[in-house]
């Protein structure tokens, strides 16, 4: 049973604390009413009968939601969502076709779905929206703080609080609870992103690579202060359009031998190469996912390009479809990094490619063309090389980077991960550096055994269709695996009552009862013995 008394201790503690750590980004502290309770608001927000939805702004301005239904079950679930963009923008072609603003909402759930579902179960759910957006972490870890005090003093007859969040509210749930022992009773991590760096160093290699072998005009980093910093952002997210739709125009032309971009200054040598071994080494050297929505890096059209196919252009296809949200990411999260941190973050002026290929130069050898022009797209973007030159960090914006909380691994509750093998934008090696944090915590007495269950969602070896023609044929749905947090109300479910079994018994599951919940799900499997490649900045 909850200690109320501890957790309000703990929440005066933890913000008066990460107050003074984050004294620029958190506003000065301000009169916060308490929420406005109503049934109509939950039955016309989220389809939920017999509930109250409670809204409020905490003291710092980020706007929450609690939902208490009637015949509530004791226990509270807090999600925090995903990393959201910190700043307007106009209507942009795939980006934001209609426009975006700033989306400062709380959400309670991974859905609406998911919400009714928990709420009919008796769980009572909260969220907090957050003050600020971007990569707002260590903020959004405070408001969770703030959050859980508020619903225990709204709902006296809260017993147990469990927490989970998606992405980078993933990682911020995970501070949350490794900051604050005694404030959750257990967590689960979905699709964790790592640290600011580590996520900047993946998707920043790729747009590096994509504005030195086809755009040098693209700015990418050092974005000017003000009104003209975020005009050069916009202009950086048309030219990475406009790359990446020539890429994907003439790979549609000639799949075995494309052009590159008529904006690609590299010298003819270099063009000789087939865009796509170009497009694919990038990808490998920053660790984008070789299987996406449409591609498997396995299967091939009925036909002479059967076996070639898988093995030579769809790894590449795979790549430039999920290198397209890493590159947008990438120009929106530079910005979004040097405005808060004052300077340039992303660094890469001592980075070793062809060390970072590694063996991946032989396992993809066919998709990048062979030895000989691997060597070459390598020595193109040498630091020896004047045209591709590197990017050096401001070390006071660094430092200020690295204020942000990391997790450690010192676990104190069950702690229950969830991810895709495949996933392009917080790839398993973000699961996989806290589950190596855990295991030094363990044996260093910081954390005790068994806290810790991994479960991992892995795609289909072949999922890729085709038409007639031989063209590939994108899905509606992304197949279990792929893409960005992709999970089914059904799998989220699950992990919900794990989550929340766990938080009442205060005990991780064990192998047999997860086993058993994930039994009819084929894509999900667990495995001490499993390791995912840890993130480029971690290696």
């Amino acid at each position: 049973m909850i200690n109320k008394t501890l957790k309000k201790s703990l929440v005066a503690l933890t913000t008066a604390t990460m107050v003074a750590a984050l004294a620029v980004a958190v506003p000065t502290a301000a009169r916060a009413d308490g929420p406005t309770c109503s049934e109509v608001a939950a039955a016309t927000k989220y389809s939920a009968r017999n509930t109250q939805l409670c809204s409020g702004v905490d003291q710092f301005g980020a706007k929450y939601e609690i939902a208490m239904p009637n015949k509530f079950n004791g226990t509270l679930i807090v999600y925090s969502h995903g990393i959201r963009k910190n700043v307007n923008l106009p209507p942009l072609p795939v980006i934001a076709p209609k426009g975006e603003l700033i989306d400062y909402s709380p959400a309670i759930a991974p859905s609406n779905e998911v919400a009714v579902a928990l709420l009919k179960q008796g769980f009572a759910l909260a969220g907090s929206g957050v003050q600020v957006q971007g990569w707002n972490a260590a903020e959004q870890s405070l408001a969770n703080v703030i959050l859980i005090d508020q619903a225990i003093a709204k709902f006296p007859k809260i017993d147990r609080v469990a927490a989970w969040g998606s992405s980078l509210g993933a990682l911020s749930t995970q501070i949350m609870a490794e900051q604050n022992p005694g404030m959750v009773e257990a967590v689960a991590p979905l699709c964790l992103a790592d640290s600011a760096l580590s996520e900047i160093t993946m998707a920043g290699d790729f747009l590096w690579g994509l504005k030195t072998f086809f755009d040098p005009s693209i700015k990418a980093v050092g974005y000017s202060s003000g009104q003209a910093g975020y005009v050069e952002m916009l202009g950086d997210l048309g030219k990475v359009l406009g790359v990446l739709g020539a890429l994907q125009a003439a790979i549609k032309v000639n799949p075995i031998a494309p052009a590159w971009p008529s904006t690609s200054t590299a010298p003819a040598t270099l063009k000789g190469i087939p865009v796509r071994s170009a497009i694919l080494l990038l990808g490998l050297i920053s660790g984008i996912s070789t299987q996406s929505k449409t591609y498997d890096a396995s299967s091939g059209p009925k036909g002479p390009l059967e076996t070639s196919f898988g093995l030579a252009i769809s790894p590449a296809l795979a790549v430039l479809e999920n290198g397209a949200d890493a590159a947008i990411l990438a120009v929106i999260a530079n910005y979004d990094m040097e405005v808060r941190a004052g300077g340039v973050v992303f660094d890469n002026s001592k980075t070793n490619y062809a060390a970072r290929l590694g063996d991946d130069g032989d396992v993809f050898a066919a998709g990048l063309s062979g030895k000989t022009a691997t060597a070459g797209m390598l020595g193109y973007l040498s630091a020896l090389n004047p045209a591709a030159p590197r990017v050096k960090a401001d070390a006071a914006a660094v430092e200020r980077m690295k204020q942000i909380p990391e997790i450690t691994g010192a676990l104190t509750v069950p702690t229950i991960t969830f991810t895709a093998t495949a996933d392009h934008i917080t790839p398993p090696g973000a699961t996989q550096f806290l589950i190596d944090q855990y295991a030094n915590a363990v044996a260093g007495s910081k954390s005790q055994k068994g806290l810790m269950v991994n479960i991992w969602n892995k795609p289909a070896d072949e999922y890729s269709q085709f038409d007639s023609a031989g063209s590939p044929i994108t899905p509606a749905a992304a197949p279990s695996g792929t893409v960005h947090c992709n999970f089914t109300t059904s799998q989220y479910l699950m992990i919900a009552k794990l989550l929340t079994d766990a938080a009442k018994s205060g005990k991780a599951p064990s192998s047999k009862v997860v086993k058993a919940a994930i039994k009819n799900d084929k894509n999900l499997f667990v495995d001490p013995n499993y390791r995912a490649p840890l993130l480029k900045y971690r290696q």
